[in-house]
């Protein structure tokens, strides 16, 4: 790969790619009999890394950018987990209220309607014990005009019978 390649226009650098470029090119160097040295062209190795050098701070600053954008969008949707968590804190806080609510309320209907089954209860015991005391009322009432017919029978009777 040519150093021309890291640097047309319209294409996007690629940092890394270039990195790997002059790595393979260290590798793949003449080596030095007898040494770990190698043998590379200085001119074509030397423009590769002003190349690399003038390229990376914007290689850098993109990959800033990109990583901005991603704490961005990181905190945008910690927000929006955090507010999503309040809100069905808020709702599951409302349900259970209002699932007090209601619970207390039913205790309560259950309260009256047992206070008025109870008063109900008493009324028609009381309500007994009246047309009891009415019909005995009437009974001895009753009795003692059947006890008056039944001596005024006798007395017409005896009174046509004496005549």
């Amino acid at each position: 790969m040519e150093n021309s390649n890291f640097n047309q226009g319209g294409q996007r650098y690629d940092a890394i790619k270039h990195i790997d470029y002059l790595i393979n090119t260290v590798k793949d160097a003449s080596s030095v009999p007898f040494s770990d040295k190698c043998s590379i062209e200085r001119t074509e190795t030397i423009n590769s890394l002003q190349i690399l050098r003038n390229n990376l701070p914007g290689a850098v600053a993109q990959s800033n950018d990109i990583v901005a954008r991603a704490q961005d969008i990181i905190t945008t949707a910690r927000d929006k987990n955090k507010k999503i968590i309040d809100d069905a804190n808020r709702m599951y806080a409302m349900k259970v209220n209002d699932h007090e609510i209601t619970k207390g309320a039913r205790e309560e209907a259950a309260n009256i309607i047992a206070n008025a089954e109870s008063q109900a209860e008493e009324l028609r015991r009381n309500a007994h014990i009246y047309v009891r005391q009415l019909l005995m009322s009437v009974n001895d009432t009753l009795s003692e005009n059947v006890a008056k017919i039944q001596t005024n029978l006798k007395e017409i009777n005896s009174t046509i019978d004496g005549e």
